[in-house]
C-alpha cells in the first residue's frame, strides 16, 4: 500500500497460539477492509491466543490503533518486553527496532532494511551486519523503495 509516497508492507506471524501483526497497514475501507477484518476474526478464533500489534519504528504508529481496535490486542513498542519468543535489536539511532523470531527465524527489519528495485538495501547510518549475521530464512520489510 501507498502512503505518502512510500510503498508500505506489514508482516502477519503465526507464532504459536498468538497472531503478531507487525508494522500494520490497514486496507482502505470498503469490500478488501472487509475480508481482512473477518480474515483476522477467523484467525483469532483458530489460534485461540493474544493478538499482538508491534511497531518497529517509535514515531510512526502506522494503523496499529485499529488492529488493536480490532483485535482486542496489545500493542507493543520498542522499549517494552517484546511478546515471548521475539527479539527486538535496536538499529540506528535506537528510536527504531528489528525484530526476530527464532522460531521463523524471521528477520523484520522495519525501516532499517528495504526493498529498493529488487535488492535489499540499508536505511542510512545503519550497518545492516548485525541483522544479516542472524541468518534469517525470510527477511520481511516494512517499506518498498527508500525514500530519496
Amino acid at each position: 500500500m501507498r502512503r505518502d509516497g512510500i510503498e508500505l508492507a506489514s508482516a502477519y506471524l503465526e507464532h504459536g497460539e498468538m497472531m503478531l501483526l507487525v508494522d500494520p497497514v490497514l486496507p482502505p475501507p470498503g469490500d478488501d477492509l472487509s475480508r481482512f477484518e473477518r480474515a483476522i476474526a477467523r484467525d483469532l478464533e483458530r489460534l485461540g491466543g493474544p493478538a499482538w500489534v508491534l511497531n518497529t519504528r517509535t514515531h510512526d504508529p502506522r494503523d496499529a490503533d485499529g488492529l488493536v481496535a480490532m483485535t482486542g490486542g496489545r500493542r507493543w513498542t520498542a522499549g517494552e518486553d517484546p511478546p515471548p519468543g521475539i527479539g527486538a535489536i535496536p538499529v540506528g539511532d535506537g528510536a527504531d527496532v528489528a525484530l526476530w523470531s527464532v522460531v521463523h527465524r524471521a528477520l523484520m527489519p522495519g525501516r532499517a532494511l528495504a526493498m529498493d528495485g529488487g535488492a535489499l538495501v540499508a536505511a542510512p547510518a545503519v550497518d545492516p551486519s548485525p541483522l544479516l549475521a542472524l541468518d534469517p530464512a525470510v527477511i520481511i520489510p516494512s517499506v518498498g523503495p527508500m525514500p530519496a
